[in-house]
């Protein structure tokens, strides 16, 4: 595939995207970058084990990673952000994989679904001669032993992009860490219950009784607007007690939307029957991505193409979204 293409090129900014959050994180990849803004782990893990179809050492890094850290993950999340069979096929293959290191039920995964023929983990790779590594492909997957490198370290939670790290090694791993951690660093003063809900990835019930329990600890505040409650904390006494300086406190990222709309238009970008479509079918295909991950692209703050574009204009302008996505990865 040229260089050029749309897909290439969106890919290679992932994967940039990738090894550089990743880096930060405790993969073993040196890298430069220092992002102010939170990571959201389990986000970043669907999105990467996605990406790293087309990159299969990111793909294994990633694996030796979650070896080192699975006690940092939350398994309900990652299975709250995956939202297809695909990406549902992929992150149970991973979990299983890291259940060979681990004895704890909860990494274990679910179990494996019947499948047919094994596809491909890497597309790239398809007819090469390798073996087949039986927890992939009890999950529908082919691919080589993958085996632990060993070269992962546990993340530096001084840094900005680990927060997340921080909150769950104080307040465990599950819905009060998350809710803490958005409260502290969307742009917005305060939240509703479904605002938090939706940038936890957890239930919304199941946030509405963290939120709860939080307010009657005095740790939140609930104050009522309208039809609906709004939560908030008090972030210079939260960043006290993280030693944190409260002006300087971890940049917040629609995570969950953005790498899920990303991922969803990857996919599409990388089908290789969008070369045999007309311009105005491939317009048409595009414009029926957009209504499904729009809401998630306006989240994150991409602008979409303009509805008036009609025809094969409408290529272009869902082009300048994508990039606009692309370019909010960047720090």
């Amino acid at each position: 595939m040229p260089a050029s293409t749309p897909s290439a090129l969106a890919i290679e900014r992932s994967l940039a995207f990738c090894w550089d959050s990743w880096g930060q994180m405790g993969l073993s990849h040196a890298t430069e970058v220092v992002d102010p803004r939170a990571a959201d782990p389990e986000a970043l893990i669907v999105f990467t084990l996605e990406v790293a179809r087309h990159a299969p050492r990111v793909f294994d890094e990633l694996l030796d990673w979650l070896r080192e850290n699975e006690r940092l993950i939350s398994v309900q999340r990652l299975r709250n952000l995956a939202r297809d069979d695909r990406d549902r096929q992929v992150v149970q293959a991973a979990l299983t994989w890291v259940a060979r290191f681990r004895t704890t039920p909860r990494f274990a995964g679910a179990p494996a679904e019947a499948h047919g023929e094994a596809e491909p983990l890497f597309p790239a790779s398809a007819g090469a001669a390798w073996g087949s590594d039986p927890t992939f492909l009890a999950h529908g997957l082919q691919r080589g032993a993958a085996e632990a490198s060993f070269k992962s370290r546990r993340p530096d939670v001084g840094l900005p992009v680990n927060f997340a790290f921080r909150l769950r090694l104080a307040l465990g791993v599950g819905s009060r860490a998350e809710v803490i951690r958005d409260l502290l660093t969307m742009p917005s003063a305060d939240a509703s219950a479904q605002q938090v809900a939706q940038a936890t990835a957890f239930a919304k019930r199941n946030v509405a009784e963290t939120l709860d329990g939080l307010v009657a600890a005095g740790l939140v505040t609930a104050t009522p607007v309208a039809n609906e409650r709004r939560y908030a904390l008090d972030r210079t006494a939260w960043a006290s007690l993280l030693c944190l300086d409260p002006g300087r406190l971890p940049e917040w990222r629609a995570w969950p939307q953005l790498l899920g709309a990303l991922r969803r238009t990857l996919r599409f970008l990388s089908d290789p029957g969008l070369d045999g479509l007309s311009g105005y079918m491939r317009a048409s295909a595009a414009r029926d991505l957009i209504e499904e991950v729009g809401r998630d692209l306006l989240s994150a703050g991409v602008p979409l193409p303009a509805a008036n574009l009609a025809g094969e204009a409408y290529w272009d302008g869902f082009l300048d979204t994508v990039d606009a996505a692309l370019d909010a990865l960047r720090t």
